[in-house]
C-alpha cells in the first residue's frame, strides 16, 4: 500500500514544474555565506502593508470596528498558491523571493547537507523515497533562517490566532501541526509537510508559527496593550501607533542550525556523514539556551531541553 501511494505521489510530482512541495533549509552550510542583514527591508514591507490596510479600513463606513482586522489579514496574511503545485506560500515570502536587493544564501543541492543523493529530482521518488528542495536562507536580525519560515510565521501564526479566537488551545493546535508519527499523507510535519515526503520534521517550522501567533495577537488586538494599531477618537481614524520590527519575534528557534530537525534514520546517517566531512556538528550544547524561552516545550527539539541526553541532537 505504501509503495502504491508513493508511486501515485510520484506521478503527481512529475507534473509539477515549480519546486515548492517540500522546502527545507540548510543553515549550517549557509551561516558563513550571509554578509548582510535583511531585517529593516522586511520590516519595511510589513509596515507598508499596515499603512495601506488602515487607509482602506478608514474608508469604510463609520463604526466598522472589524474593518482594520479584516484589512490587515488581507494585506499581510494572504497566501497564494504556487503555479501548478497549488501549495500555498505567504505573499510575504513570495515578495522576499522576488527582491534582488536581499542578501541570501542560495545553494546547489549537492552543496547541502542533504545532497548525498538526488532528492531534488521528483521523478526519482519511487527510488529515493523522498523529495527535498532547498529554500534560500537569509539573515534576519542576526538570526539565520530559511525564507520558508516567513510563510510559517505568517500563515500558521494567523491560523493559530483565528483558531484560538474560536476557543481552541494553542498546545493542541501545535500538536496538530506536528501530526502523528508514522507514514501518512496529512498536511503536517510528520506528513506531507515533512517526514513522509522529505524525511525531515522541522521544529523550526513550528517555532516560526508560534512566533507568528504572537505577532498576529499584537497586530490584531486593536487598542489592546502592546497593539500596533489604535483608534484615534480625535480624528475618527485607525492609526499605527508604533512600527513593527521582526526583531521582536525572530529568534534562534527558527534556525535549523540551532533548533535541530529530526530526520528519517537513513537521511540522518547521510546528514551526519556530510557534517563530519565538513567538521560540523549538531552539538546540543548549542541549543540549550532555547529551553528558557516561553513555551519552549511546544516547539524546541526535546533533545535540546533534556539535560540528560548526549551531545548530538537529531534522531
Amino acid at each position: 500500500m505504501r509503495t502504491r501511494l508513493a508511486l501515485c505521489l510520484a506521478a503527481f510530482v512529475l507534473c509539477l514544474s515549480v519546486p515548492a512541495l517540500a522546502d527545507e533549509a540548510d543553515n549550517l552550510t549557509c551561516r558563513a555565506r550571509l554578509t548582510s542583514d535583511s531585517g529593516p527591508m522586511l520590516d519595511g514591507w510589513i509596515n507598508g502593508q499596515i499603512q495601506e490596510a488602515l487607509v482602506r479600513a478608514n474608508q469604510r463606513k463609520p463604526n466598522c470596528a472589524d474593518c482594520p482586522i479584516r484589512e490587515l489579514q488581507k494585506a499581510i496574511g494572504t497566501s497564494r498558491p504556487e503555479r501548478l503545485t497549488f501549495v500555498p506560500h505567504a505573499r510575504f515570502e513570495q515578495w522576499v523571493r522576488a527582491q534582488p536587493g536581499i542578501n541570501r544564501c542560495h545553494l546547489r543541492f549537492g552543496e547541502t547537507i542533504y545532497g548525498s543523493r538526488a532528492y531534488n529530482l521528483p521523478w526519482l521518488l519511487p527510488f529515493n523515497r523522498r523529495i527535498i528542495f532547498v529554500a534560500d536562507s537569509i539573515r534576519l536580525y542576526d538570526h539565520v533562517i530559511g525564507i520558508d519560515k516567513l510563510s510559517h510565521f505568517i500563515r500558521e501564526g494567523l491560523e493559530h490566532w483565528q483558531n484560538i479566537r474560536h476557543g481552541r488551545n494553542l498546545e493542541d493546535l501545535i500538536q496538530k501541526e506536528f501530526g502523528s508519527p508514522g507514514w501518512q499523507l496529512g498536511w503536517n510535519e510528520h506528513g506531507l509537510k515533512g517526514m513522509s515526503l522529505t524525511g525531515v520534521v522541522s521544529y523550526a517550522d513550528i517555532a516560526a508559527g508560534y512566533s507568528g501567533f504572537r505577532f498576529w495577537t499584537d497586530l490584531l488586538s486593536i487598542d489592546g496593550p502592546g497593539s500596533f494599531v489604535a483608534y484615534d477618537a480625535a480624528s475618527g481614524r485607525f492609526v499605527q501607533n508604533r512600527p513593527v520590527t521582526l526583531g521582536a519575534y525572530v529568534n534562534d528557534t527558527w534556525d535549523e542550525g540551532v533548533n535541530y530537525s529530526v530526520f528519517d534514520p537513513a537521511l540522518d546517517r547521510e546528514v551526519a556523514a556530510a557534517l563530519e566531512r565538513r567538521s560540523m556538528t549538531r552539538d546540543v550544547a548549542n541549543c540549550r539556551a532555547l529551553a528558557s524561552l516561553p513555551d519552549a516545550q511546544l516547539y524546541v527539539n526535546p533533545r535540546c531541553l533534556d539535560a540528560d541526553v548526549g551531545r548530538t541532537a537529531g534522531r
